[in-house]
């Protein structure tokens, strides 16, 4: 679909993008059908084919980058095999995430999150008391140090300070520190995809919610709105989501989820070296954040974010405008790694000083770009709120295939600012060095990314050391 292939005028209704997209959204019934073993993995876990499948398969790539994302980040299905962090800790993490980003429907799907042997809803009661952890028995001091982690990166801008980091460090090995941080990290994606959107919440998940969630202020917000919402939770409640899987189904599930993974990923090398030069073909320079991380199916699945839904022409988006929405947001959620990153991706991709000056500023002309920008400043200060003249220009501006190739855009700017945040670099890469230095002056960049990563570093690798 191209850039001319905009969505007709709407009626004004509830002010979100799921609204006015609702129309377009693949049924869940047709994703069980397309992509059976992937929903099934997914119900298995949180106990529903989530709405939001339906949404993202409104662009195809971005059901797939959903897809390949969450196994990979949430270390599936290593860690429920009891190899890694508990998944009690894995769910832990992403529930008060959520509820820092103040993301109502993916705080509703992490509290029961379970296991793909055991299904569902194992960690709901003791997730229910994490947004006052103190007054409970329930968590050691390890979770304790999980969950201010996670509360404090989920904030936009971050509040990841050194502390978090020496706590992570005392209370977790290097590798189970980073699957902490990099379920944190994927959530940053889902928070901000699923909260732009305003998707509604599963009938069975409203429900179990409200009675174990409310007591700790959640609410539904958004994600449920009985004026606009009653009859997607009413036919939620005539679909089967069905039950856990037995062995065999378990079995076949997990083969289809590796198969559908391989075949997703099969463009993006396998080895670390390999990885970094493909990723620097395409972006001109190797992000630091790609050789930080050790597991080596994560650095695949960030290299196919960067390459195949980033610096791609596969959507409506062109590149340069993608990069610049991200530059807008790095700059509004304070992030000089990345506002260098994608200012200078965007200067690659055709734009020039003055375009991105442009972009900082808000406008009230009725372009596509405008719309774009304004999104952009919106998921900086989470939760998303908009407007229904704000949708109206998206919808003008955008084909739905188009809006849900920003949303992925946003949501991946997200996920790298939440791993930046608690890792940040000490120095900006050479390529991005000697961009700063020619143009950072006049587009607002930071002489250097930050003025702390090497003393955190340090502090850090010492409290490591005498672990």
């Amino acid at each position: 679909m191209d850039d001319d292939a905009t969505t007709p005028d709407h009626a004004p209704g509830k002010p979100t993008l799921e609204y006015a997209l609702r129309p377009f959204a693949v049924s869940r019934e047709e994703i069980v059908k397309r992509y059976r073993a992937v929903a099934l993995m997914v119900r298995q876990i949180l106990g529903v084919v989530p709405h939001a499948m339906g949404y993202f398969e409104i662009w195809p790539p971005a059901f797939t980058t959903y897809s390949v994302l969450v196994p990979s980040l949430l270390d599936i299905p290593r860690c429920d095999l009891g190899r890694g962090i508990s998944p009690d800790l894995r769910s832990l993490v992403v529930y008060v995430a959520s509820r820092s980003y103040d993301c109502a429907y993916c705080s509703a799907h992490a509290a029961g999150m379970g296991t793909i042997f055991k299904g569902p809803g194992g960690s709901l009661l003791r997730n229910a008391e994490a947004m006052a952890p103190l007054d409970s028995s329930k968590f050691e001091p390890s979770d304790l140090a999980a969950i201010d982690y996670a509360t404090a990166v989920a904030q936009m801008p971050t509040e990841v300070t050194l502390d978090h980091r020496l706590a992570l460090a005392r209370h977790f090995s290097e590798r189970d520190e980073e699957s902490v941080v990099l379920a944190a990290t994927l959530m940053g994606f889902l928070n901000c995809a699923v909260d732009t959107l305003g998707v509604v919440l599963e009938q069975r998940l409203l429900t179990q919610s409200q009675a174990h969630l409310a007591a700790s202020a959640w609410t539904p917000s958004k994600n449920y709105d009985e004026r606009y919402d009653r009859e997607v939770v009413e036919a939620d409640a005539e679909t089967d989501d069905g039950e856990t899987l037995n062995p065999l189904e378990l079995a076949q599930t997990i083969a289809g989820v590796i198969g559908y993974s391989r075949a997703s990923l099969s463009t993006i090398e396998k080895r670390p070296d390999k990885i970094y030069a493909q990723v620097e073909a395409a972006l001109g320079f190797v992000p630091s954040y790609l050789l930080r991380i050790s597991r080596t199916p994560a650095k695949r699945v960030l290299a196919h974010l960067l390459i195949e839904r980033l610096h791609t022409m596969q959507g409506p988006t062109g590149m340069w405008l993608k990069y610049a929405m991200g530059f807008v947001a790095a700059k509004a959620s304070h992030n000089e790694l990345l506002a260098a990153h994608y200012a200078y991706g965007a200067m690659r991709s055709g734009a020039n000083v003055g375009m991105l000056r442009d972009a900082l500023e808000p406008s009230q002309a009725e372009t596509r770009e405008a719309a774009a920008f304004a999104l952009a400043r919106a998921i900086s200060s989470p939760p998303v709120e908009l407007r229904n003249d704000q949708i109206l220009s998206l919808m003008r501006g955008h084909s739905p295939v188009g809006i849900i190739e920003l949303i992925v855009t946003l949501a991946t700017y997200t996920l790298l600012h939440r791993y930046t945040s608690t890792y940040p670099a000490v120095s900006y890469e050479p390529p991005i060095a000697a961009f700063v230095e020619a143009h950072g002056e006049a587009l607002g960049l930071a002489a250097q990314p930050n003025s702390h990563a090497a003393s955190w570093d340090q502090q850090v690798a010492s409290v490591q050391r005498s672990a």
